[in-house]
């Protein structure tokens, strides 16, 4: 699939000519043309190891190569479907959070019917024997300018895994999902809004919420880290500005399911609630006002629903 094609109309985005700070519309959208246009010229290179884990479900170790030449793994697992095959299958791509090793959703739910392909995006889990950055975290990571910070490269290698998910004769590429909790449900808003492929989206407690917000806020991780690392200023957040869901949003028009917590310090319920504002499509927010930045047992519950409901009809 073209760049241009995969990249969805940023028509929308000019409204973020009305956020304060926020850097004009028809910036957001070159650079991100231009790194898909750069992402395309990357061979895939795809190596597949399939796995003998003692489990009644198929699983395989994928290494890819991503923006910049940088090889990345992720892990997929597909059903066994015997010898009547149903045809293709849904599919969910799955993002760690900013740990990088926890992922939203565990390789055994395929066996609700479901490819999983869990993505660790460069310098995270599985994708850090092979290539890491050399810095004390990722979010302050080469942020004088967008190009070449942590999050260009890490929304891109999930975007590469889609690419090469699709390639699989045994995946629907027309029913494709993102999930993820914090960081992870951060990165599926951003990637959804720049991938056409994605049909539908969940994210818990997302992190990389509203930026500008986080970073006045006390105690949210963006402050934390930015205060740690004396880049809590307007160039640091110029440059975040271009991994920013709320910026990205109103581009986010397939059914987006979101979750967040009363009582949660690191990604603030404020944060979450801005961007959820600007989504044009059909959307729901839960806040469970006693949670605090953690996993919710009710809301991983509800998600499966919700991806049977626009994913197997």
């Amino acid at each position: 699939m073209k760049p241009a094609s995969r990249l969805k109309s940023f028509a929308l985005l000019a409204l973020g000519l009305g956020l304060a700070g926020a850097l004009p519309a028809q910036e957001l959208h070159a650079f991100w043309q231009q790194t898909l246009a750069k992402l395309a010229k990357e061979p895939m290179e795809a190596q597949v190891e399939q796995l003998k884990d003692p489990v009644p479900y198929r699983t395989f170790r994928i290494t890819l190569r991503g923006l910049g030449g940088v090889h990345f793994r992720a892990l997929l697992a597909l059903p066994v479907q015997g010898e009547s095959k149903a045809g293709p299958l849904p599919a969910i791509v799955t993002i760690p959070g900013y740990g990088g090793t926890q992922q939203g959703v565990m390789l055994g739910e395929c066996m609700r019917g479901y490819a999983v392909l869990q993505v660790f995006p460069r310098s995270q889990g599985e994708s850090e024997a092979l290539w890491k950055i050399d810095g004390p975290d990722k979010l302050t990571w080469h942020t004088a300018q967008p190009e070449g910070a942590y999050y260009q490269g890490a929304y891109a290698d999930v975007i590469r895994g889609i690419d090469y998910l699709v390639t699989r004769p045994e995946i629907d590429p027309t029913r494709l999902a993102l999930v993820g909790t914090s960081q992870g449900g951060g990165m599926a808003l951003s990637v959804t809004a720049l991938d056409a492929r994605v049909k539908v989206v969940v994210a818990h407690v997302p992190f990389l919420c509203d930026f500008r917000a986080a970073a006045r806020t006390p105690n949210s991780l963006v402050k934390v880290l930015l205060d740690r690392a004396d880049l809590n200023h307007e160039a640091t957040l110029r440059t975040l500005d271009y991994f920013d869901p709320l910026l990205l949003a109103p581009d986010l028009r397939v059914p987006a399911l979101i979750s967040a917590g009363g009582r949660d310090e690191t990604c603030p319920v404020a944060t979450i609630r801005a961007v959820f504002n600007r989504l044009p499509g059909t959307k729901s927010l839960m806040v469970y006002p006693e949670l605090p930045h953690t996993s919710c047992a009710a809301f991983y519950e509800m998600t499966w629903p919700w991806l049977d409901f626009y994913l197997r009809r």
